[in-house]
């Protein structure tokens, strides 16, 4: 047996030679060493994006993809700030050219209620291609190979790659204007699943979209009344066919938009990918009987013109490649003071993308998102987000946790406050909380809102969760700084939250929203007529340790009122469904801006956005008629003290209806590996990711030196299973000896019997 411990020993000690660090290879790492060494991006997301097709598109989460695989017709400038509108699918940012009634033209500076078209005419780059697809497939005769597919050819098929072609055939083809123009009827037809909850504002300028919506509604609904409610497929319908009056191409390089009146914010929109070309080949291969029981479509499988093509997607990963069709743009050569000083500059006049690959894994949870990148295996976690970075930002200011770490490893972070806001909502849609049916009620109701305003105490927000690291603010009213529109210092405040004090905007005390909340007719949190307790339903659009933080203060918030509050965590997804159908009471929220106008921020508020009723972005659903005609006045006007004194205005009324708890502007931290090249962060630009360059051979070797593994666990736990293993060795020793003299004793007396 002494022999056999002996043995154990020398095997235990020789599985810890076998599990030393063989070269540079890291034994658990996630990717194939040649990807880790070599020209790919890896980074993170939470929520599997639901919408890539462009006509359905309008989330946060869903642009780190949107923005690779299509092109807008214009862009912004990737340096410079404030940011700057410029050509992307098309040679230049176009100036309107103005009509009145009649069709005539009228000078640039025509006031605008004399305007009634303006004409947009963009030239379109040439040589802007589609990436390979099996939809544009041809063979050498000029035949689409997949467009006639019966449903038992589609069956067994479920990615792009089960439709194989020949490397003779063709598999592109050139972007043209009526491209464009296909992708803008689409905004507009009910044939395309779950269409982009801005058509009810776009059908408000495009000349004809709205009378095409209807058109299309009507033959839509028609179609399907000769459906049986087992089959409601319909066959693909050519949008080619159906007439737009206010687009037209004026040949294959050039297209025309006119918009209704005076909209100089039109310009903005431009730069969003719901205005990328779509080839109608597409539309009608996934149109093709069997291709949705597939999920073959334009949500799971993307073709556009941009730098990147989807080629992997699934529950936990998703890949973008480099589009090998794309044409030649140039990494920018200006931008602002301070960029050569972060190396932003050095890749000037480099073609673009830089990358071969982006791999996106899903993370559910912060922590183990944040322990990946601590370990290397990200480059920029949730690259979509700007306010992922904080965390480590305080650990580094606050020298706790990981702060040597981070220091060590040369992360990259840089604040910066973006337009963007982080606030509560109110449904007001809501017998409680909501606009009320009564002028008592609606008094009451808006006394109840304002009460809860005051309570939510956002500046301990602020320094709780932000600790007052970087720009963060107390929000005033719906305009984020660095707009024009906002307003700070005294003539900011909002009266209903917030009293000037010694300088500085200060909270109004928890006794005024106590006030109020008696004459909402529920003193000390309950019901004046029946003394049941107001019971809040708070919808919130984060789940996992990470929120519960959050989740938990804003009960204590609405406690100091006597208010129970009852938190209904839903992932993104759930929580956009819920709010779509005004499930919700109060709910939280952000927006990160869509272009840098104040004009995006309070069309929020506005009647026609109503979330419930037009499918649109006031997820509030808000309805104000005041509010409404000062919008409509605001939004024709160029920046200056007639537009300013309408959007003064426009906030006063918001912050005496409090349809939200105004929330905070959130400083924004963005945080890279120190071989990340071209990380300049921003909330506007959504298109990043082109301009990123990796050190795949940095990256390899600092994987390899963060991940060695740690033996030394393994020879203590070595030497205490040795100390354990002595005194058994010992006692079994004794054992021995001791059955040994009793063997010999027994012997003996035998032998003298």
């Amino acid at each position: 047996m002494s022999a056999v411990l002996s043995k154990l020993l020398l095997v235990a000690a020789s599985l810890a030679v076998l599990l030393l660090p063989a070269g540079c290879k890291v034994a658990n790492q996630p990717y194939p060493s040649d990807e880790i060494a070599g020209n790919v991006f890896y980074t993170s997301f939470q929520e599997r994006p639901k919408y890539l097709d462009p006509a359905s598109s309008y989330a946060l989460n869903e642009t780190p993809w949107t923005y690779a695989i299509y092109e807008p017709l214009l862009g912004y400038h990737y340096l410079k700030r404030p940011y700057t509108l410029e050509g992307r699918t098309a040679v230049e940012v176009p100036t309107p050219h103005y009509l009145d009634k009649d069709g005539k033209s009228l000078p640039d500076d025509a006031p605008a209620e004399q305007i009634a078209t303006s004409v947009y005419t963009f030239k379109l780059k040439p040589g802007t291609r589609y990436q390979p697809h099996p939809a544009l497939a041809k063979d050498a005769g000029g035949r689409f190979l997949y467009h006639d597919l019966q449903p038992e050819q589609i069956k067994g098929k479920y990615s792009l790659f089960d439709f194989p072609v020949d490397q003779a055939a063709v598999t592109t083809r050139e972007a043209t204007a009526e491209d464009y123009i296909y992708q803008i009827k689409r905004l507009a037809s009910p044939y395309v699943p779950t269409p982009v909850p801005l058509y009810n504002l776009l059908n408000q300028y495009i000349v004809g979209l709205k009378d095409l919506g209807e058109r299309l509604k009507t033959e839509h609904n028609a179609a399907l009344q000769t459906k049986s409610a087992r089959d409601q497929y319909l066959p693909w319908r050519d949008l080619r066919e159906v007439p737009l009056k206010g687009v037209r191409a004026v040949d294959e390089h050039t297209l025309e938009i006119k918009v209704i009146g005076k909209y100089p914010q039109f310009k903005f929109w431009l730069a969003m990918t719901m205005f990328v070309p779509i080839p109608w080949e597409a539309d009608r291969f996934y149109a093709q009987r069997g291709m949705a029981d597939n999920v073959l479509n334009f949500n799971a499988w993307p073709v556009g013109t941009g730098p990147f093509m989807l080629t992997e997607q699934g529950a936990n990963r998703y890949v973008l490649e480099r589009n090998p069709n794309y044409r030649e743009e140039l990494y920018p050569g200006e931008g602002m003071p301070g960029d050569r000083e972060h190396g932003w500059l050095d890749a000037a006049g480099k073609r673009l993308p830089f990358l071969d690959k982006a791999v996106f894994n899903l993370e559910k949870e912060r922590e183990p998102e944040e322990s990946k990148f601590m370990q290397g295996y990200y480059d920029n976690p949730d690259v979509s987000r700007l306010d992922i970075g904080f965390p480590l930002l305080k650990e580094q200011m606050d020298k706790t946790g990981r702060w040597q770490t981070i220091r060590d490893h040369g992360t990259n972070m840089v604040s910066t406050l973006e337009p963007s806001n982080w606030y509560i909502g109110f449904n007001m849609l809501d017998p409680v909380v909501g606009k009320g049916d009564t002028p008592d009620r609606q008094e009451k109701n808006r006394k109840l809102r304002q009460a809860l305003s005051i309570a939510t105490d956002w500046e301990e927000y602020a320094a709780v969760f932000f600790d007052n690291y970087g720009p963060s603010e107390a929000a005033m009213g719906p305009i984020p700084p660095g707009l024009f529109g906002y307003v700070s210092g005294k003539d900011g405040v909002n009266p209903v939250t917030h009293v000037w004090q010694d300088g500085k905007a200060v909270r109004r005390p928890i006794e005024d929203a106590k006030r109020l909340l008696a004459e909402a007719g529920y003193p000390d949190g309950r019901a004046a007529q029946t003394g049941k307790p107001l019971v809040i339903f708070y919808d919130s659009n984060g789940v996992g340790p990470a929120y519960q933080a959050r989740l938990d203060w804003q009960v204590k918030q609405f406690a100091k009122l006597g208010v129970q509050t009852e938190v209904r965590a839903n992932d993104y997804n759930r929580f956009q469904e819920r709010m779509r159908k005004g499930n919700e009471q109060i709910y939280f929220w952000g927006w990160f801006a869509d272009y840098p106008d104040a004009e995006n921020y309070l069309f929020l508020l506005t009647t026609s956005q109503g979330k419930v009723k037009f499918d649109g972005e006031n997820a509030s659903n808000y309805s104000n008629p005041d509010y409404d005609k000062l919008y409509g006045r605001m939004k024709s006007l160029p920046d200056g003290p007639e537009r300013k004194v309408l959007m003064d205005q426009m906030v006063q009324l918001a912050q005496q209806d409090a349809p939200w708890s105004f929330g905070i502007f959130p400083g924004s931290t963005g945080v890279y590996q120190q071989w990340l090249h071209n990380a300049k962060p921003s909330g506007v630009l959504n298109d990043r990711i082109r301009y990123l360059r990796v050190d795949g051979a940095l990256r390899a070797r600092k994987i390899a030196e963060w991940n060695q593994p740690k033996v030394w666990p393994l020879g203590v736990g070595l030497i205490l299973f040795a100390l354990l293993l002595w005194p058994a060795r010992r006692h079994y020793l004794r054992r021995e000896n001791a059955n040994a003299r009793a063997t010999r004793i027994a012997v003996a007396s035998g032998e003298a019997k």
